[in-house]
């Protein structure tokens, strides 16, 4: 994890790697590269020719995640 002081407010960001944002989130870096660029529900930081994650950006994502699995259907409910 990476922290800079933002250049706007002054706060600190916490910027995550693919690999740490995978640990943070606890799925697999493939996952989290189908998230990106299939599904487009995650949305990196592009330094570079790396991808960076906030902490915000994760919080995000891990808050509006559906659970893994099918859904149940009436007759279980």
């Amino acid at each position: 994890m990476l922290s800079i002081p933002c250049p706007d407010c002054g706060a600190t960001l916490r910027l995550y790697s693919t690999d740490e944002a995978a640990a943070y989130l606890g799925i697999s870096p493939a996952a989290v590269k189908y998230h990106v660029h299939q599904a487009g529900n995650l949305h990196p930081l592009l330094v570079g020719k790396t991808l960076l994650y906030t902490g915000a950006e994760l919080d995000r994502f891990q808050a509006n995640r559906r659970p893994a699995g099918r859904p149940k259907t009436q007759e279980e409910v």
